[in-house]
């Protein structure tokens, strides 16, 4: 066992990594720090993981915490603020877990301070700018910052992780270093819903924040770089006010400073509504997870052919909606915000419903089509049309092939008597099967090695298989390479979708006239929903 010590970044989920998001959503121990870590963040953890609140626990229970979740197996996570490689504590408790020979790894966070020089707009360093930067947590406001930062210089921006109630105190300690005209900024909440920042000089900065709401911690920028936010090198403190917020209905507004800006004014609120998922596929699953994690309302619907699908994270459908009449009542009864297309190549009845239904209902439609394989140095493809037309060329051609034409493909070899076949599917398939065969009920992926074995020991003569794309029979085709086994190749059906597209999500016109946006990846759909939505 592992643990794994994660920095949450600001607090929002949506700045949370992708590998955050995903370890805190394995978790089956999650320890945190009480209001250092938001709700929306835990809120990513399953209903059944073991939240502990560390506030003012001592070091050994936090690591007799950890040592209990690692004996009942548990996956476990231990969340900071910010980037835990930074934050105080962290690496007293890595130590600890040496000593009790238990494995530990840190995933970095986004910074505090890289939301806060973003909340300003300015680069805290770089070509444009002061060459360095000196960041510290003030604790003890007493102690003469001087000794702290060094001599005060025009090439130097000093960021400042500050208590609310010390700031008056930290400000009159730096005027006699960096004079009273030394521009400062303050960014309360950052990263957060309530971000908003404060810009000025040292010497008026704090009759600027009169009337701002503040936060426990705070961050605090100081330096000439803040002078410099403008295009035309204009000082930031007299530039125009960004939009402000609204005030709640029944309230009077208070006068804002020109220099408070509210960061939630430049920062989309409109969530998107409801997200389905065609799905049935590992494409569909990855990107139902990751839409979940993200905060989505993600409804994912599966044929109902697998009595015992894989599941992907969020609500499920199973059996369809009844037609393409039932999808266009469904889409227009849930306030559903997109169609996402991710069945198997081979499910064009289903795809073909989804652009009827998206294009009486304006929905927008994405596709994930997942590329088809090509011919490799050294295979064997003979190309078919479908599966019958596969069955009769085996009947005259071979005598033991292997079958990977999924569930339902077998029956259409039923009227063989000559050959000996091996079957390999999900599930027993329906229907009628050849007079002789042997029935291996299985999944990918699957290794090359293996693939190469059951070939061999059952003296393979051919590979019928349907061109599905992607990487979970790629080991197949390849060990029916190295043995030389021809591959009887069934093609794609005619494809419902218009032809085209690319990474971008490039739109094209459907045969009803609607546009049907394409993509080729995963990654490729997260940044199309991150297009159209915002990122979260």
């Amino acid at each position: 066992m592992t643990a794994r010590f994660i920095g949450v970044g600001p607090g929002s989920a949506d700045l949370l990594t992708v590998r955050a998001t995903r370890l805190i959503a394995q978790c089956g121990t999650c320890l945190f720090e009480g209001d250092s870590v938001t709700p929306e963040v835990l809120d990513l953890c399953p209903p059944a993981a073991r939240l502990v609140d560390t506030t003012g626990m001592p070091l050994a229970d936090v690591i007799a915490e950890i040592r209990s979740a690692a004996q009942r197996e548990d996956r476990v996570v231990r969340l900071f603020p910010g980037d835990s490689a930074s934050y105080p504590g962290v690496f007293e408790e890595t130590r600890a877990l040496d000593a009790e020979h238990i494995g530990w790894q840190i995933v970095p966070g986004v910074p505090v301070v890289a939301a806060a020089a973003a909340a300003l707009g300015v680069e805290l360093t770089g070509p444009h700018g002061p060459g360095s930067a000196f960041i510290t947590r003030v604790d003890d406001p007493s102690e003469p910052l001087a000794s702290i930062t060094g001599p005060a210089s025009p090439d130097l921006t000093v960021v400042l992780h500050v208590r609310a109630s010390h700031l008056a105190e930290v400000t009159r300690e730096l005027i006699p270093a960096y004079g009273p005209d030394c521009p400062a900024g303050i960014v309360v909440s950052a990263g957060g819903e309530g971000e908003s920042t404060v810009v000025g000089t040292l010497a008026d900065i704090a009759d600027r924040m009169v009337g701002t709401a503040l936060s426990t911690d705070v961050v605090m920028v100081v330096g000439r770089i803040l002078g410099l936010r403008g295009d035309d090198d204009e000082p930031a403190i007299s530039r125009e006010p960004g939009p402000a917020s609204s005030p709640s209905p029944g309230t009077t507004p208070e006068p804002t400073p020109p220099s408070v800006v509210p960061t939630s004014a430049r920062i989309p609120a409109a969530a998107p509504g409801r997200i389905l998922v065609l799905g049935g596929t590992g494409e569909a699953r990855r990107l139902a997870d990751l839409m979940v994690a993200a905060g989505l309302d993600v409804v994912t619907s599966l044929a109902g052919k697998v009595s015992r699908p894989r599941l992907p994270r969020g609500e499920v459908l199973t059996g369809g909606f009844g037609g393409t009449e039932g999808l266009i009542t469904w889409l227009r009864a849930h306030d559903v915000s997109a169609v996402i297309d991710a069945t198997d190549p081979f499910s064009a009845e289903i795809s073909a419903s989804a652009i009827r239904a998206a294009h009486e209902t304006g929905v927008p439609l994405l596709r994930v089509h997942r590329p088809p394989w090509t011919p490799e140095d050294g295979d064997d493809w003979i190309r078919v049309a479908d599966t019958d037309a596969a069955a009769q060329l085996v009947r005259q051609r071979f005598r033991r092939p292997m079958l990977t034409v999924g569930r339902h493909g077998p029956t259409a070899f039923a009227g063989d008597t000559r050959g000996s076949y091996l079957i390999r599917c999900a599930e027993p398939p329906p229907g009628t099967l050849p007079h002789r065969y042997l029935l291996v009920l299985d999944r990918g992926p699957f290794g090359v090695e293996s693939e190469r074995t059951i070939m061999s020991r059952h003296r393979i003569d051919v590979l019928v298989t349907r061109n599905s794309g992607g990487p979970a029979s790629i080991a197949t085709l390849r060990a029916a390479r190295d043995l030389r086994i021809p591959i009887v190749m069934v093609d794609r059906p005619a494809d419902p979708h218009p032809a085209g597209g690319g990474p971008d999500g490039a739109g094209h016109l459907s045969d009803t006239g609607h546009l049907v946006d394409t993509v080729h990846s995963v990654d490729d759909a997260a940044r199309w929903l991150v297009r159209r939505f915002g990122s979260r």
